[in-house]
């Protein structure tokens, strides 16, 4: 498909109660960064892990683990931020596009049907209320658990063309607040599947999804 992956996958699980980087806690007994592996790589040419937190654990599991997978590694010796990280990675590719997510973003985007956009993009889906929702109905309280909003929120994934965005893309800093306000950013809107793991919390509430056939693998 001439594109290839960029994961950013450097942070700690330290909200998750684990001193493992994040990549490796385990979600329905399974590292959350094979996920998007056992996902992505059928769909792209090349991922490039980014790392950072504990690169080496991360980097002998996928080793050993995928030993027969594209997998490049881009490791930070110091704390580059998103863009710092993503402009890192990609000195790893050559390829004109990139897909671009953070490690902690399940969804079941179809990379081929992304990549058809000719713009940098961002990828967005609606997001679930974490808590209930209270309405009022003729002065008494109607209750909606945690139900899902209609408006729309990125779900950290993006699709970039380098010529475009990597001149903006800083040494080090964030993508969010360096890179978004000098550039234009198609929407792709995602009706499917998309859950984040950023706590114990989120950990315990996937365990009980049933994820989408794509993601069973």
């Amino acid at each position: 498909m001439n594109i290839d992956c960029i994961i950013l996958a450097g942070g700690k699980g330290s909200r998750m109660e684990d001193d493992l980087p994040k990549a490796l806690v385990l979600v329905k007994n399974k590292p959350i960064i094979s996920y998007q592996i056992d996902y992505l790589s059928p769909k792209v040419d090349k991922i490039i892990l980014a790392l950072g937190y504990k690169a080496d654990q991360v980097v002998n599991y996928i080793k050993k683990s995928y030993p027969e997978k594209n997998i490049d590694f881009s490791i930070e010796e110091e704390p580059l931020g998103t863009g710092g990280a993503i402009k890192l990675a990609m000195k790893k590719s050559d390829s004109e596009k990139i897909l671009v997510l953070n490690c902690d973003d399940i969804t079941d985007i179809d990379p081929e049907k992304l990549s058809q956009n000719k713009e940098n993009t961002i990828c967005v889906a609606h997001p679930r209320l974490p808590f209930g929702l209270v309405k009022e109905k003729e002065g008494y309280a109607v209750f909606e658990e945690k139900p899902v909003l209609s408006e729309w929120v990125s779900c950290g994934w993006y699709l970039f063309y380098r010529k475009e965005i990597f001149d903006l893309l800083p040494e080090k800093g964030s993508i969010e607040y360096d890179t978004f306000p000098k550039t234009k950013l198609r929407v792709y809107e995602h009706e499917g599947f998309w859950n984040t793991l950023n706590s114990k919390k989120d950990i315990a509430e996937f365990e009980e999804e049933e994820l989408p056939g794509a993601l069973k693998n």
